[in-house]
This record gives C-alpha cells, sequence and structure tokens, in this order.
C-alpha cells in the first residue's frame, strides 16, 4: 500500500472507528473513489441534521440486515446503542421491514443477541442485573394481546 493510501485509510479508521478490508482494497487500486465514498459517508453522518444520529444508525442497521451484511448490522447496532437506542427500537426497527424478506431477520436475530450482551456487559461490569425493557424515561409497553 502506497503512502496516500496508507493515510487515506487511517483518516478513515480515525474518523469513522474502523476502516474494514474492503476499504484498504479499495484504497489501493482506487484512493480517490474511496475518499468521494468516505466523504459522502461523513456528510450524512455528521453534517446532516435531519435525523437524529440513533435513527441514522438504526435505518443503516436495518438496511444492513436486509442486505444479510452482518459486518454492517454488527458495526450499526453498536452505533444505535451507544446514542441511546433500546432493545425494543432495535426489534421494532428489524420487524417493520420483515417483509422485505423474513431471512434477514432470523439471519440478525443471532447477530443482535450477541451485541446487545456484549453492549450490556461493557456497561455493566459489577454485572449487576438489569430491568429490560424501556429506556430511562421511557415508558414500558402494554403486551398486545
Amino acid at each position: 500500500m502506497d503512502e496516500k493510501a496508507r493515510k487515506l485509510v487511517e483518516k478513515i479508521e480515525r474518523e469513522r472507528g474502523f476502516a474494514g478490508p474492503w476499504r484498504k482494497i479499495l484504497a489501493e487500486y482506487d484512493p480517490e473513489f474511496l475518499e468521494l465514498f468516505h466523504k459522502q459517508m461523513m456528510h450524512m453522518n455528521e453534517d446532516k441534521q435531519g435525523l437524529p444520529r440513533k435513527m441514522k444508525e438504526i435505518i443503516k442497521m436495518t438496511l444492513s440486515s436486509f442486505t444479510n451484511y452482518e459486518p454492517g448490522f454488527r458495526v450499526h447496532l453498536r452505533n444505535a446503542l451507544k446514542e441511546g437506542a433500546t432493545p425494543m427500537e432495535i426489534i421494532e426497527a428489524l420487524e417493520n421491514g420483515v417483509h422485505i424478506g423474513i431471512h434477514s431477520l432470523a439471519t440478525m436475530l443471532p447477530a443482535m443477541a450477541d451485541e446487545l450482551q456484549k453492549f450490556q456487559q461493557s456497561n455493566n461490569p459489577a454485572g449487576k442485573p438489569r430491568k429490560e425493557g424501556a429506556a430511562p424515561g421511557q415508558r414500558k409497553r402494554k403486551p398486545v394481546r
């Protein structure tokens, strides 16, 4: 990898927190395209303010799910959780797109359970029991009958 490509990958890792293998390959073969793609992503993530960050991450997580792109699903799920998304919001987002393909839901639920467990463990190192359901300040829903 030449110096220009290496610096671009470092910039992406610094600004997005990761640069998967395909970005590293693209940096070698077409760094101009990768740079434009990265600028577009950063513009949508950081500059545009019409949607809250949590909602943007939930949308990207859901789209990753429906395209069966598990690495993207996990990244955007973690980001949504960090932005305050609740497990119920995640499930509802996935359920609302179920008509696109039930297999997406079935494929991503194990990944969701894994990431939720990791998130809860990292935010609760003492292992204290947590209440499931609504986030602080959010009402619990009544069960559908």
